[in-house]
């Protein structure tokens, strides 16, 4: 689950899905992608779920991170997105909304379309269901598939990995090859 070419500067792209579909570990792959190759990134993150050291050793690079914490706080979260895809510099810019994501009054979406156009940067906004309605020009929705467990005994206990599919709900475009399934621990 390397290549995230499918997520386009200038362009809003959506990952939706439920508790432990996989969508969070998608967001991850994409904000490794960025780091590793020296791009600067930002992450809203509404709730106060993102984990430092799970993303390091998912391959993040934390100095190429600015991670905004919100405290719960979406309509805080939404200012900040707000106010970060105006900024130029960033190659990236993730907006984990949570379980309960408020829906984008259609003036924000646009305003944040328009915004990621003039700066040439990506926001990527993670959340439950879709928020940006047509203003988004990917949404990806992920599906856990499978779930591997391991421990002694005849009854395994402890959760190991979990598979996961991703499939286009809405494209503007076709999106670059975009990971059909992946194991995540």
């Amino acid at each position: 689950m390397e290549d995230v070419a499918w997520v386009r500067r200038g362009e809003i792209t959506e990952i939706v899905g439920r508790p432990s579909s996989g969508r969070t570990s998608l967001f991850t792959a994409c904000l490794r992608a960025v780091t590793r190759r020296g791009a600067i990134a930002a992450l809203v993150d509404a709730d106060q779920t993102f984990d430092p050291a799970s993303a390091t050793r998912a391959g993040v690079d934390l100095r190429c991170l600015l991670w905004v914490r919100c405290g719960g706080r979406r309509d805080l979260a939404l200012r900040a997105a707000d106010l970060l895809v105006r900024c130029p510099g960033f190659a990236l810019i993730g907006l984990d909304l949570g379980e309960a994501p408020p829906r984008l009054p259609l003036t924000l979406a646009f305003r944040l379309k328009f915004a990621v156009e003039r700066t040439e940067t990506a926001l990527l906004i993670v959340s439950r269901r879709r928020v940006t309605g047509s203003g988004a020009s990917l949404v990806v929705e992920t599906e856990r598939k499978a779930i591997a467990w391991v421990g002694p005994g005849p009854v395994p206990t402890r959760l190991a990995a979990a598979r996961t599919s991703a499939r286009v709900l809405r494209a503007r475009r076709p999106p670059a090859a975009l990971p059909p399934e992946w194991w995540s621990a």
